[in-house]
């Protein structure tokens, strides 16, 4: 027999035989009423199992008392035997059965015995709306949420609304996925300056997010629920709220002069939330109610003045807080309560639940206040949401409220992919010992982070017995590349020396592409001051990019070639398209370093480069999803149409000319 196959999640109980049963189609026996409520997705899974011809498999499918969504799985001569607790139990029991399919030598099902419950009720992911995600069409939400249910992840949430600070060529960052027919004005036409594969130009694309313009969120709620997939929208605000406020005066927090700011809520005037309530209430109308949706994720994060959300003056600070003479007195905390208790008392009406952030209601100290005013209410309890992306993580407080946690999965799948390991087991260990039900990561979908995304699936699934992220990663390796998995694990770890330590990839190498230079617009020179800081003499910036890009080279040509992964095609090849993207991208920056001492280069050296650049980004866009292409080859060409100019630049302003030296012992 071959090796066993790795099974992501890893069960909590197994036990393999020592043969096979071949397997041509398996056929349910019987499918009970009580495991029946997702019998045609139970039989879409059972169909990919076998190799299509004889023997014909029964599957006996039984009611038992396990856990919530635990089933047992006996795989044996006599057939394939599943009890199970619940219709979720019966989807996973299948999936299992496909995982072992899949990873076997496609004659037959190993011989097996699984008992398997998981450690979290609630396991998903939350998708971000964000340039790249806003071109996701029907086809690709339906690949993320096939994704998420393989990996027996339960809750999959949609932002259908959401504002950052400004971004390339001072656009807005505002993103509104569902139409809403009583506001017609409130629409989010994205423009993007990117390069075009085809032309091989720049272009400049104005677009709908395919969310907005297809009207997609009824099919994405319907198609996850055929799954048992539930799907909760998220509603961003008050904090980094812009559009609304502008596009919906009324509603607006106004200043001290009494005129709106088009950022933030007032809480207080009647006419103001009047205005916000008709906003709500038109998406639970239109959208909620009819999709039989049952939350609604209520921001509440990041409610503070930021700045660079003002095309004007980008570097003004602009506050959320209201000045009114009703809300000028309240506390942010309070008016953050205040603008909680309006939403929620709407959406109790209909009776749909909330969840939130955790880090505003936090930090202003008023979660408990919020909570027994919520409670008073009549309200669903709400459920509390604790988030970070890099150490130290918080500690959750479940003693008073239903309580998740939020690693992520992956920042931005348009800059270079990150190991989110470490950040996923401590988080989830975190929530287990304080109680927590649930981990709802953050994510922006990306075949690139499945290594992210099924971490996060293995722990939730089974803390336990994972062995954290070090536990992962070996049986990452095994699926991989079953063939040679020591070395697929050492290739791993090689890597993650590099991209699973957050400060050195948010910190620095992330600002190789332009994405957090053009947030601070006339302050600074992309790419001209990364080059210069590199050129210091202390400290050694450019070798912390030559040892980076070594590495990630090194990993990759350690990886063995691995095999395809069902909906997410070749995990092996788009890491290494990933670490050569970085490679390059790196390489590119050192090189023009290197150009700008030398001026005896000659003119060639910015051809030069802008060619390795272009080669670069036509890979780029082999390797990734269409609907990342656009956003992604944006931060390319961001660099790659500045080779020239900055060169031209930086050797005329002599300012990168001495040589590096830091230590003796170091050519």
């Amino acid at each position: 027999m071959p090796p066993h196959p790795a099974l992501v999640p890893q069960p909590r109980r197994l036990e393999w035989g020592d043969a096979s049963l071949p397997a041509g189609r398996l056929v349910f026996a019987e499918v009970p009423d009580a495991l029946a409520a997702f019998r045609p997705h139970l039989e879409r899974l059972l169909a990919a199992v076998g190799t299509g011809g004889e023997p014909e498999v029964a599957v006996a499918l039984t009611r038992a008392t396990t856990e919530s969504e635990g089933y047992e799985l006996d795989v044996n001569a006599d057939g394939v035997r599943v009890r199970a607790g619940d219709p979720h139990g019966a989807l996973h029991a299948v999936r299992t059965l496909v995982d072992l399919w899949d990873g076997g030598d496609g004659d037959g099902l190993p011989h097996v015995r699984i008992a398997d419950h998981p450690t979290y009720r609630r396991r998903g992911l939350f998708a971000e709306s964000f340039a790249g995600s806003d071109r996701m069409d029907a086809t690709d939400w339906r690949t993320f949420i096939d994704r998420a249910g393989q990996l027996k992840l339960n809750t999959v949430g949609v932002s259908v609304y959401g504002c950052w600070d400004l971004r390339h060529d001072t656009s807005r960052s505002e993103y509104l996925f569902v139409p809403l027919d009583d506001f017609p004005q409130l629409r989010t036409p994205q423009r993007m300056v990117t390069w075009d594969v085809r032309t091989g130009r720049e272009v400049t694309q104005v677009y709908l997010p395919t969310f907005f313009a297809d009207d997609l969120f009824a099919e994405v709620v319907r198609y996850a629920a055929e799954q048992g997939i539930e799907v909760i929208p998220h509603f961003g605000g008050p904090g980094h709220s812009t559009l609304l406020p502008r596009l919906v005066p009324d509603l607006s927090a106004l200043d001290d002069d009494g005129a709106p700011t088009g950022y933030g809520y007032c809480v207080s005037r009647p006419a103001a939330r009047a205005a916000l309530l008709a906003v709500v209430a038109n998406l639970v109308r239109q959208h909620l109610v009819p999709a039989g949706v049952r939350r609604l994720h209520v921001a509440a994060d990041e409610y503070y003045p930021i700045r660079n959300i003002d095309p004007d003056d980008r570097l003004r600070t602009v506050s959320p807080y209201c000045r009114c003479d009703g809300c000028r007195d309240l506390s942010p905390g309070e008016q953050l309560i205040e603008y909680l208790m309006a939403i929620g008392g709407l959406l109790a009406e209909h009776d749909i639940g909330m969840v939130h952030w955790h880090d505003t209601l936090v930090r202003e100290g008023v979660l408990d206040t919020y909570l027994d005013r919520a409670a008073a209410a009549g309200f669903r309890q709400p459920v509390i949401t604790w988030w970070k992306y890099n150490d130290p993580v918080p500690v959750p407080d479940a003693r008073t409220a239903t309580t998740w946690v939020a690693p992520t999965t992956g920042l931005f799948a348009t800059l270079f992919s990150q190991d989110f390991g470490p950040n996923i087991e401590t988080m989830l260990r975190r929530g287990r010992q304080a109680g927590a039900e649930g981990v709802l990561a953050y994510t922006m979908p990306s075949p690139a982070d499945h290594a992210n995304v099924a971490c996060l699936a293995d722990l939730a699934w089974n803390l336990e017995g994972s062995g954290g992220a070090t536990g992962f990663r070996t049986r990452w390796a095994r699926l991989l590349s079953p063939a040679d998995p020591d070395a697929a694990a050492h290739a791993l770890s090689l890597a993650g020396t590099v991209t699973a330590s957050y400060p050195l990839m948010m910190y620095l190498l992330q600002h190789v592409l332009p994405y957090f230079a053009t947030s601070a617009a006339g302050v600074t020179t992309y790419p001209d001051d990364i080059v210069r800081a590199a050129a210091l003499t202390q400290p050694p910036l450019a070798d912390v990019l030559r040892q980076s890009r070594a590495t990630v080279l090194d990993a990759v040509a350690s990886m063995p070639a691995g095999r395809p992964v069902r909906y997410w095609g070749d995990p092996a090849g788009t890491w290494s398209h990933q670490l050569l993207r970085l490679a390059g991208s790196l390489g590119l920056l050192l090189d023009l370093l290197a150009a700008a001492r030398d001026p005896g280069d000659g003119p060639d050296a910015a051809g030069e480069l802008t060619a390795r650049g272009v080669d670069l980004m036509r890979a780029t866009a082999a390797g990734a999803p269409a609907y990342l292409v656009p956003a992604t080859l944006r931060e390319h060409w961001g660099l790659v149409r500045e080779i020239g100019p900055a060169l031209e630049r930086l050797r005329d302003s002599g300012a990168v000319t001495a040589p590096e030296n830091w230590h003796a012992w170091i050519i």
